[in-house]
């Protein structure tokens, strides 16, 4: 298990239009860092290891950036920072460690688990899907590398894959080495196996911003940051081939919950009024801004006049949950 000085985890408000807020650590490993992210609550939330790309002390890929968005998807997520070493001996055991780290987690659902992986990162997360198969239950691998004939070898067998395969690339993605070729050769292997499998092509990419698509512009930079199209295809296959009856993948659209909070900002009390209040047994709490549970209040009513008692001026976080499911977020600010 990776060790390090774990940073203070923090509640961060990611969309403050949506009001969104996550959890977040950071683990201080080698020049950059490991970044453990997950929606507020105990959860269970359905989990995702993220494998970044790279060679050595460069790293390809966005770790805190995906860690962040898959929080705010509803899922428990590591980006695992591996060993900055050139060659690919030990890298696997560090993602199947990072796996692991994830599954004993109090907060994952172990029903519901899914790899995904960039460059290097998308061929250790197809490496793993065949060594932690019977731990996983999808795989995205996003223009993975060759790292010297690795992947082909890889390929002579994929009978232990068993779950559900999206592969990822631009169609200009032939600078560094041709991993359109690459993503096809992995697609056309699991197909031929009888696996279940997709293959999205994406236009060129317009990598240095310029609308002019030319030989300078690198597919491979689709994937350094966390952005449309290929973002939203990833959330959607992951949210597809989830199982989960988790928190993290509550259909909010059916049981949305529309939470006023006034006045916002308040001083001695405030009132917490609903819309579409439908579900029983819901549990209301309320978290300061460094995630210590400040009141709690089971049997939340449509509607509540609260007392601030002694909690201080601040920003505060009020959180709906039923079933250890958390089903809405809002913010809260005393004077």
């Amino acid at each position: 298990m990776k060790t390090g000085f774990t940073l203070l985890s923090i509640l961060v408000s990611i969309i403050a239009s949506s009001q969104t807020a996550i959890t977040l650590d950071s683990i201080f490993d080698g020049s950059g860092y490991t970044y453990i992210a997950s929606p507020i609550g105990t959860g269970p939330f359905p989990i995702v290891l993220y494998n970044h790309g790279g060679l050595g002390t460069v790293v390809g890929g966005d770790l805190r950036g995906t860690c962040v968005a898959l929080a705010e998807a509803g899922y428990l997520a590591r980006a695992e920072k591996r060993m900055e070493t050139v060659p690919m001996a030990g890298h696997l055991t560090e993602v199947e460690t990072a796996l692991d780290d994830l599954l004993t987690d109090p907060r994952s659902d172990t029903n519901c688990v899914s790899i995904i992986g960039f460059s290097r990162g998308g061929l250790l997360t197809l490496q793993a899907g065949i060594s932690q198969a019977s731990k996983v239950h999808a795989i995205v691998s996003m223009a993975p590398a060759s790292a010297n004939g690795q992947l082909e070898s890889m390929l002579a067998d994929v009978s232990a894959i068993a779950d559900p395969v999206l592969m990822l690339v631009a169609n200009n993605d032939t600078f560094q080495d041709n991993h359109v070729m690459l993503a096809q050769m992995v697609y056309d292997s699991l197909i031929a196996a009888g696996k279940t499998a997709t293959l999205t092509t994406y236009p060129d990419y317009d990598a240095n911003g310029d609308s002019i698509i030319d030989a300078s512009d690198d597919g491979h930079e689709l994937f350094f940051t966390v952005q449309d199209p290929y973002w939203g295809d990833v959330i959607n296959f992951l949210n597809a081939n989830c199982n989960s009856t988790s928190s993290g993948l509550i259909k909010k659209e059916q049981e949305k919950i529309i939470v006023n909070i006034y006045p916002n900002p308040a001083e001695n009390t405030f009132t917490i009024s609903t819309k579409n209040f439908k579900i029983n047994d819901v549990t209301l709490s309320i978290y300061n801004i460094v995630g210590i549970k400040m009141m709690e209040i089971p049997d939340m009513k449509s509607e509540m006049i609260i007392n601030r008692d002694e909690m201080p001026s601040g920003i505060y976080l009020i959180c709906l949950k039923a079933d250890d499911s958390t089903i809405e977020i809002s913010k809260l600010i005393l004077k």
